[in-house]
């Protein structure tokens, strides 16, 4: 799975045990873990729908400049991560008789769970204005099907900086249910 998948380890030593026990009860366990890949999903997608992380917390905020251009691209400007709904809409799991990773093969999928940097090279680029009747160039930008000016520029290099918004992880609530499938799974 290419993008970002998501490994947890109980950290608790006697959940972990406890888990590990009853998974070991199981004669098939793929179709368990798969039922853990569905919970996991249907918790992510609880994320993205409060826009907060697997333990409640909420996302930072999106910047004003981040919202504008939205707006100007006639896109949603209230929903982090929202976008277009590729992200969210990318979520999937593998499930085998071990384990379930659960993960995105959108390439952004990791700075945004994650956050981090990203350097941008210094490029060629393009403005486009439209000169007016009376010959003066205007002074705002328009698209470039309505200009009639085109002028080469050179887009310096720089740095944006994306903060973490974690929607995968498992939460206590999450926790609780896998044990739940588990002894369910089980005829416990």
């Amino acid at each position: 799975m290419t993008g970002i998948s998501f490994r947890v380890e109980l950290a608790a030593t006697e959940a972990q045990n406890r888990l590990h026990q009853l998974v070991k009860l199981m004669d098939q366990r793929r179709p368990f873990f798969a039922t853990v890949g569905e919970q996991l999903l249907a918790s992510a997608g609880r994320n993205f729908k409060a826009q907060s992380t697997p333990d409640g917390t909420p996302w930072v905020p999106l910047k004003p400049a981040t919202i504008k251009a939205r707006t100007r691209r006639g896109r949603s400007k209230i929903s982090i991560l929202r976008e277009r709904g590729m992200l969210a809409g990318s979520l999937n799991y593998q499930a085998t008789d071990d384990e379930v990773r659960i993960g995105s093969p959108v390439e952004y999928a990791a700075i945004h769970q994650l956050g981090g940097e990203i350097e941008k090279q210094e490029r060629a680029g393009q403005i486009f204005r439209r000169k007016g009747k009376d010959g003066k160039i205007g002074r705002r930008f328009v698209k470039k099907k309505k200009a009639n000016v085109v002028t080469d520029v050179t887009i310096g290099a720089h740095s944006i900086k994306i903060p973490a918004r974690p929607f995968l992880g498992i939460s206590p609530a999450d926790e609780a249910e896998i044990f739940d499938a588990a002894q369910h799974w089980l005829g416990l």
